[in-house]
């Protein structure tokens, strides 16, 4: 158990450091459904390989040893796993679920007060234009989605640069972009080494708009030159945590990759990256397999039952 255990936090923390460059190396759509499939697959691992380990302990106290019907004195014969580390790996899963609550609580907060905020705007369409000399933009999440673009934004683009500004929230608002955003945030929130990956793939999801943006207007220097724009104008403002702008994710990265050619499809990454989440879910496999076989040995045997 302890081995397969270890092996399982090797594994994450692999996938943490290798999923940010893997990211790049896919077009940006994959990119978002790998890298985010990856950080829950990875989240959800973790957590359950530390909380068998905990249990192997919890498991010892003898209220829980009666509800479960094993023997306590057996299953700390038994266990391989010592008190301390099982102690540890508990209060890491309290601390986990104890994140993931907190941002959870505080993402839906930032969408009703977003909600709140849009409710009652007049829209055309999906867009709504706020009379403000802000120069913001942002897409609100689905359902009831909206671009919302401030009137002073608008004005100091040029026509090809609202175009352009336009199409990369309507992408946005069209692949749902805020909850990949989301679900990102809380496996990070579950383990913070997945921080890393989880910027990557908001930086991904930028990336998607920005392509639809470029095939959109059919021309991906104006799109760089947009975002650059954008990015100037809006050095002094900050958007509410559950939308999705136009300068999210890492800028630098999203316009060296438009200055590039558009990205190719790479079936064989995506395949390895595939068969890679399989192996992740071999040691949690083994951890749950040995466990279950820990406290089956562990169980007193039923009395008046006789061979």
């Amino acid at each position: 158990m302890t081995t397969a255990a270890i092996l399982g936090l090797i594994a994450i923390v692999g996938y943490a450091l290798i999923a940010p460059a893997a990211a790049r190396w896919m077009a940006p759509s994959v990119a978002t459904k790998l890298v985010i499939a990856g950080n829950v697959l990875s989240a959800a691992s973790g957590v359950f390989i530390l909380a068998v380990l905990a249990f192997t302990w919890i498991g010892q106290f003898p209220f829980v040893a009666a509800q479960g019907a094993w023997s306590p004195a057996a299953l700390h014969s038994d266990s391989p796993v010592p008190a301390w580390p099982a102690a540890i790996a508990g209060c890491l899963v309290l601390l986990a679920l104890l994140s993931v609550l907190v941002t959870g609580l505080r993402q839906m907060r930032a969408l009703v007060e977003v909600h709140r905020a849009c409710r009652g705007l007049t829209a055309v369409g999906d867009l709504v234009v706020l009379d403000d000399e802000r120069p913001d933009a942002f897409s609100t999440p689905q359902p009831a989605g909206r671009v919302i673009v401030t009137s002073g934004l608008l004005r100091a683009l040029d026509p090809r640069q609202r175009a352009v500004l336009l199409a990369h929230e309507k992408s946005h608002l069209q692949h749902h972009h805020a909850w990949w955003n989301l679900a990102a945030g809380l496996t990070a929130a579950v383990n913070p080494v997945l921080r890393p990956a989880a910027r990557a793939a908001a930086t991904a999801v930028e990336r998607w708009a920005d392509e639809d943006a470029a095939r959109a207007v059919g021309d991906r220097r104006l799109v760089a030159t947009t975002l650059v724009r954008v990015a100037q104008l809006q050095t002094r403002f900050v958007h509410p945590e559950a939308v999705v702008g136009a300068t999210g994710g890492d800028l630098e990265t999203r316009v060296r990759a438009l200055l590039a050619p558009p990205p190719r499809h790479r079936p064989l990454v995506i395949a390895a990256a595939i068969a890679a989440f399989a192996l992740f879910a071999l040691p949690a496999a083994a951890v749950q397999h040995t466990g279950e076989a820990l406290f089956e040995h562990a169980e007193r045997p039923v009395a008046g039952q006789h061979t």
